[in-house]
């Protein structure tokens, strides 16, 4: 289950880096050249749903020992506030990027790219955490 959780972060935390990497790219095409863009990548957004699907069934099993425990160890409270920050953050940015593909709009583009920028951040975050409190 660990090499599940393991593959899932890869997946997730994976497509946050490629979507960051990826904006700067996207902001310097013409809107027909993004548009074909958008397309050729929407697999890659997937790929992150399904990695944080994936992290969220191996955590909740990788979990359950904890339980009983939880409250003492807040840097584990931490870590899950987070991923459900960061679920969230994933839902927002689908819903933009599904808005987007009919409607075109920049403004949605650049509030996508800062969403992406901050659940990349809050991924690392909760990796650096879950470092700390397994060690």
């Amino acid at each position: 289950m660990l090499i599940l959780h393991f593959i899932g972060l890869a997946m997730g935390v994976g497509t946050s880096f490629a979507h960051m990497f990826l904006g700067p790219t996207l902001s310097k095409l013409t809107l027909a050249e993004a548009e074909t863009f958008k397309t050729q990548t929407k697999g890659l957004s997937l790929m992150g749903t399904v990695g944080t699907v994936v992290l969220l069934g191996s955590g909740i099993y990788l979990i359950i020992p904890y339980w009983p425990v939880i409250l003492t160890l807040p840097l584990l409270i931490a870590k899950l506030v987070l991923f459900v920050v960061l679920v969230v953050l994933i839902i927002l940015i689908n819903l933009g990027a599904r808005n987007n593909y009919q409607n075109q709009d920049l403004a949605t583009l650049k509030r996508i790219e800062l969403l992406g920028k901050i659940s990349m951040v809050i991924g690392v975050a909760i990796v650096i955490l879950a470092v700390n409190v397994f060690n």
